[in-house]
């Protein structure tokens, strides 16, 4: 069977394990950054859980086939810990595989959390700054206003994504503040900010990215596509902050 590795999954992978290698205490970070180009590169391994074909390491033939390459059986390693697990695969079993990802996913959630309680204007700038960056389109007057917990249903958000949500959207006060403290700088702000990130919002809608992965790329983008929790906590608060208005993810 062809191996197929959908790239909403690999959005979710990647952003909830922070682009780093799940393996206890090694935590690498795996997007790199070229110092001539500025491209960035993902030389992360993506291990299955529950191997791919019925001859792999923890193979398990009763397990569908369609689930093999998503993201609920994958894992998010590093080439040294990805060929660790495989080569031996009776020290490192299914359950602990779920196990990793689970603690994994865990720390970063909680090491997002500490950083969005103590995030201000000066990480808020960095963050926008990186938004700003975006080419603007001319504003989608369809964006209309919605309850959150009626937005999240309509995006299919799950709660993981609306764990997120919450944790940003503690801090959407923050950015209103910091918001309109450049406004009195810069009138167009406001609207170059928006503009941003509706530009990003639709490339992702119109390469099919939607759901979770959706939420999860836009993510990366307002975090400038860095691993650093501080940078990933502004940029939530302004992505969660900007969700809430509605000016991204409702059309």
């Amino acid at each position: 069977m062809a191996r197929k590795q959908p790239i909403p999954d690999i959005k979710i992978l990647y952003g909830r394990a922070a682009s780093r290698c799940c393996f206890p205490k090694c935590r690498r970070d795996l997007v790199v950054e070229s110092k001539k180009d500025g491209r960035r590169r993902q030389i992360g391994k993506i291990a299955h859980i529950v191997a791919h074909s019925d001859s792999g390491p923890r193979a398990d033939s009763s397990y569908p086939k369609e689930k093999r390459d998503t993201y609920e059986n994958w894992i998010l390693l590093c080439g040294t810990h990805h060929d660790l697990i495989d080569a031996l695969d009776s020290d490192y079993t299914v359950t602990d595989l779920r196990e990793m990802k689970r603690r994994h996913e865990t720390w970063v959630r909680d090491s997002l959390e500490k950083e969005t309680i103590n995030i201000g204007f000066a990480e808020l700038e960095v963050a926008a700054k990186a938004m700003l960056s975006a080419t603007a389109k001319e504003p989608d007057s369809s964006f209309h206003a919605l309850p959150p917990e009626e937005k999240i249903a309509k995006n299919n958000l799950t709660e993981s994504t609306r764990e997120l949500i919450a944790m940003g959207l503690a801090r959407s006060s923050e950015v209103g503040k910091y918001i309109e403290n450049q406004s009195k700088l810069d009138d167009n702000f406001p609207e170059r900010l928006k503009e941003g990130f509706r530009s990003q919002y639709n490339r992702l809608v119109e390469g099919g990215t939607n759901g979770d992965a959706l939420f999860e790329g836009m993510l990366e983008f307002s975090s400038g596509y860095s691993s650093d929790f501080k940078r990933q906590s502004a940029g939530l608060a302004i992505l969660t902050h900007l969700f809430e208005l509605c000016e991204v993810f409702e059309k």
